[in-house]
């Protein structure tokens, strides 16, 4: 007889998790209302919390926070020294809601210092917990999020948010079986889920299209008979240019990583944010340090580009039969779409920003109704630009809907 299939130890902590899903009980009635359980929304309700509100956080996946386990490969990249508002696609609404990059800035490294946790600078001033650990930023805000009061109830998908009787009524399906459908009222409600566009259009506001960004690149080379998959796992620094109809529309600096599908790595996750299917990215390796009298002069007292370049990528580029100094200053790919979507750090699109008061992140045409993090229209750059905008918004929203209850 053949023996039962084993169980993954996946599978397990999923179901473990699913039990102790199951076991929370949801009041009927809440002060506000929280939905989705991430970066934003556990800011929102330990604000909310704090306040004095009944909160409940209603989140999809068998777990709260669990998406913030994922982010700087694992270590959470929390914020950046840097917070500037114009690293962001809507510069203006960042900066009325977390004031200039000094107060931004500092409020991100207060609430994580009232949250037990310790801060440490890397390079290009990213910010990350002492312990290089995504787990160690779950782990304090799931804790503060218990001392505000606040419910926390995964596994749980909402499917509607609905205005009642001057108040709203939730209503959400429960996973698997293992967790019971249901529905609450709740005097406000703030909507922290970003990438579920039939849930945020049903909400009656203008919204955006959803699309993946901060992602790998999908591209093909132009020019040169070159196969991106002889160039698969090599890292090199470089300066990419992205061409639209010839001109330049992008340019970033720093580690590109070849894929056989096209590029990645921080470069290609910041150009996507701009890229468009038939851009053109032109590489220019050696960080675009050299014009190309240095880069021949180097390669003729060398006798290779091994001075400046990568033997392994230079190996590649001169079996095309072309000039491996000129691809070297001007490799150029075009841009066929986002490649591996589903792996994005960051969906752009959401709610239209003119649609909420700034100094609340309250609907102005939807009172008792907030938003934050990415269900509102708002992506950063690579580096912790779009979890210090999930903390900050989250804050924001969380605070001013405990007083709307």
């Amino acid at each position: 007889m053949a023996r039962p299939a084993r169980r993954t130890s996946r599978s397990k902590a999923r179901e473990a998790a699913l039990a102790v899903a199951a076991a929370v009980r949801l009041p009927d009635a809440a002060d506000v209302a929280v939905v989705g359980g991430g970066a934003a929304g556990l800011a929102a309700a330990i604000a909310a919390g704090e306040a004095g509100a009944r909160v409940v956080v209603l989140e999809r996946s068998a777990e709260c926070g669990r998406t913030i386990l994922a982010t700087g490969n694992g270590r959470c990249n929390l914020a950046n020294a840097r917070l500037c508002p114009d690293r962001y696609n809507d510069p203006a609404f960042v900066e009325a809601v977390c004031g200039d990059a000094a107060r931004f800035r500092g409020d991100v490294l207060a609430f994580f210092d009232a949250c037990g946790l310790q801060t440490v600078l890397e390079e290009q001033g990213r910010l990350y917990p002492c312990s290089r650990q995504a787990a160690s930023v779950r782990a304090v805000l799931l804790a503060r999020a218990g001392r505000a009061g606040a419910t926390l109830a995964p596994a749980r998908e909402v499917t509607s948010v609905a205005h009642a009787d001057g108040g709203w009524v939730v209503t959400w399906a429960g996973a698997e079986g293992a967790v019971a459908s249901g529905s609450l009222r709740a005097g406000a409600v703030v909507f922290a889920a970003g990438g579920g566009e039939a849930l945020t259009r049903s909400l009656g506001l203008a919204c955006s299209p959803f699309r993946p960004v901060l992602c790998a690149l999908a591209c093909e080379p132009q020019g040169a008979a070159l196969s991106l998959a002889d160039l698969d796992g090599r890292r090199a620094h470089a300066c990419a240019r992205l061409l639209r109809d010839g001109a330049e529309v992008a340019r970033e600096r720093g580690e590109v990583l070849f894929r056989p599908y096209g590029i990645s790595g921080i470069v290609a996750f910041d150009l996507s944010r701009t890229a468009r299917p038939g851009d053109v990215v032109s590489l220019a390796f050696a960080d675009g340090m050299l014009d190309e009298a240095d880069a021949r002069g180097l390669a003729g007292r060398a006798g290779s580009c091994a001075g400046f370049l990568d033997p392994a990528i230079e190996s590649v580029l001169a079996a095309t039969g072309a000039d491996v100094v000129s691809l070297a200053l001007d490799l150029r790919l075009r841009v066929t779409g986002p490649a591996e979507p589903e792996r994005a750090q960051v969906t752009r699109g959401g709610l239209l920003t003119e649609q909420f008061l700034p100094g609340t992140l309250e609907a102005r045409e939807a009172r008792g109704l907030f938003a934050c993090g990415e269900a509102l229209d708002v992506d950063g750059a690579c580096g912790g630009f779009n979890l210090a905008w999930a903390w900050r918004s989250g804050l924001v929203a969380g605070a001013a809907a405990a007083q709307a209850r």
